[in-house]
């Protein structure tokens, strides 16, 4: 019975830890990487991706997938008095 309930717990604990699938990167800017032909999103400014593409290698381009940014908040009205 103890190999039983260390068993099970040591499967649990190993499903528990075990490999987690890639998160896409779905950042607002991506790189395309002329000279390979390969696209990174990975950069949250256009600046970061510029910086990124080490001279003449590639361009940046506003990701199309990314989420687009939540809407701001406006602050209640104050009545008047």
């Amino acid at each position: 019975m103890r190999k039983l309930v260390l068993g099970t717990l040591i499967l649990s604990a190993t499903v528990a830890t075990g490999p987690r699938p890639a998160v896409a990167q779905n950042l607002p800017w991506c790189l395309v990487n002329d000279q390979k032909g390969s696209t990174s999103c990975a950069f949250t400014s256009r600046e970061q991706c510029l910086l990124s593409t080490g001279g003449n290698v590639g361009h940046c381009i506003a990701n199309p997938a990314a989420p687009s940014p939540p809407a701001p908040v406006r602050a209640p009205r104050r009545p008047n008095d």
